[in-house]
């Protein structure tokens, strides 16, 4: 078991033990999942069956409260809390932390019983006690954002993206959605291209600087652009990488 999936192990503990009082304690909660701000899954507890994969929960998630965090902070110049969505049976209580992002699914006819900002406040209430105990541990050290940024300090631009062509985690001074939906549209064509699901990775070269598109897990794929052609030297920088994702699966 790599490091990172032991750091995980160790804080579901507690974390589960936190998340499960609280479904215990409140019938209109339906799960609670936790993740990274990069896409990682932490942890989750459902009470019913959802259609989505933990995983794909995460990415999705963490790419609504990166897209909302944008907005916010372009339009108001506000740092975002959380995000609410109110469907005709659900609610989904989105919530951003420095260290981790949360999505709550609530039965909506039982939240708004009780009164949906009651849920908004003790959610984030736990959502903070639940980032307090991941700060002090090395997850985020572990994540791929930060360790390719260590292993790769050349680098111009790095993205971590859905395959669906949302941001995530993104370092660009290209707009965001625009980034995305480019690497997002590059991969599937490959894919197509191959006559298969996906790629592995492709390289777009020019004459001084490379862009190499990596697939990095079911649900996310990774961009980075670097100042080099050389064939050698992109060689040691996919090496990195692909070194650098098994460590993370």
């Amino acid at each position: 078991m790599e490091k990172q999936d032991k750091i995980i192990e160790e804080l579901e503990t507690d974390i589960i033990e936190l998340i499960e009082k609280e479904l215990d304690n409140s019938s209109a909660i339906i799960g609670i999942n936790i993740g990274t701000p990069e896409g990682t899954k932490v942890t989750s507890k459902f009470k019913e069956h959802i259609k989505m994969t933990t995983n794909e929960i995460t990415a999705a998630n963490s790419s609504l409260v990166f897209l909302s965090s944008k907005m916010l902070k372009d339009s108001l110049n506000q740092n975002v809390s959380y995000n609410l969505i109110i469907g005709q049976e659900r609610i989904i209580l989105s919530i951003l932390t420095e260290n981790i992002t949360m999505i709550t699914y609530l039965n909506r006819q039982l939240a708004e019983l009780e009164g949906v900002d009651s849920y908004i406040v003790k959610l984030q209430k736990l959502a903070l006690q639940i980032s307090a105990i991941i700060e002090t541990s090395d997850l985020l050290k572990e994540e791929i954002f930060k360790r390719l940024k260590r292993a790769i300090p050349n680098t111009l631009v790095l993205a971590i993206i859905t395959k669906d062509g949302l941001p995530i985690k993104i370092q660009s001074t290209m707009p965001e959605p625009v980034l995305s939906a480019m690497v997002a549209a590059l991969y599937n064509l490959s894919g197509v291209l191959l006559e298969s699901v996906g790629m592995e990775y492709s390289i777009i070269g020019g004459e001084n600087g490379s862009v190499i598109i990596h697939d990095l897990d079911e649900n996310r794929v990774l961009a980075i652009a670097v100042p080099e052609s050389d064939e050698r030297k992109l060689g040691s920088y996919i090496a990195k990488i692909k070194a650098i994702i098994l460590k993370n699966i």
